[in-house]
This record gives C-alpha cells, sequence and structure tokens, in this order.
C-alpha cells in the first residue's frame, strides 16, 4: 500500500510539474505572438518611414533642380537687363533725335521760373 501511495504521489507531482510546464508553454507562446506582431508593426513602419525619406529625397532633387534653373533663369535676366542699360545709354549718347530732342531748352515753367509777370496766386504778400 506504500508503493501504491508513493506511487500515486508521484504521478501527481509528474502532472503538476508536466501542468506548470504546460502554463510556461502557453505564456511563452503568447509572448512569442506579441513579440512578432510588435515586429510586425515595427517592419510596417519602418517600410513607411523609408518610402517617406525616398519620397522626401525625390523632392528635394526636384527643388534643387527648380532652384538650379531658377538661378540660371534670373542671371539670363540680369544679363538683358544689363544689355538694355547698355544699349539705351549707348542710345542716349550716339542717336542724333535723342540729342537733339535734349538740346532743346526746358519751358519756363519746367526750370522753376515763372513766367515774366505772373506772381504765385497762392502766396500772400509778406509770407516767406
Amino acid at each position: 500500500m506504500k508503493a501504491v501511495a508513493v506511487a500515486i504521489i508521484v504521478a501527481l507531482v509528474g502532472l503538476l510539474l508536466v501542468g506548470i510546464q504546460q502554463q510556461r508553454v502557453v505564456a511563452l507562446r503568447g509572448e512569442v505572438a506579441f513579440e512578432a506582431s510588435e515586429k510586425k508593426k515595427a517592419v510596417d513602419a519602418n517600410t513607411e518611414s523609408q518610402a517617406t525619406i525616398t519620397t522626401l529625397r525625390a523632392e528635394a532633387l526636384r527643388n534643387a533642380a527648380y532652384t538650379a534653373d531658377l538661378a540660371k533663369r534670373i542671371k539670363s535676366s540680369e544679363k538683358k537687363a544689363e544689355k538694355a542699360r547698355k544699349d539705351f545709354e549707348d542710345l542716349k549718347r550716339n542717336s542724333k533725335p535723342v540729342r537733339d530732342w535734349a538740346a532743346q531748352p526746358l519751358p519756363d515753367g519746367l526750370r522753376g521760373k515763372t513766367g515774366s509777370s505772373h506772381k504765385d496766386p497762392g502766396r500772400k504778400a509778406g509770407s516767406p
């Protein structure tokens, strides 16, 4: 009877140990599943981040190309404006019709002089 009791106790202890191990396995499987889902989320977030980085790099390259093109256009416009100023200065110096027009005397009203005896009607006598 003692042997049977010891055998039952050993069997119960064995079942208890197997049950504890089974709980540990179930808990570990849950942790593994949780870690796998977290890993998938992290990989998905990384993929999205990489796509965003790629998009931003492409946008930066487009902006750099646009800026370079804009700088070329500005330089070209500045050259055209400088040429136009030079052409205008040459025209002022070398054009006979422009020189003839510039040689004309200014009318009295434009030189800051009033006519021969006209006084400014807006000024009162004695006012400075």
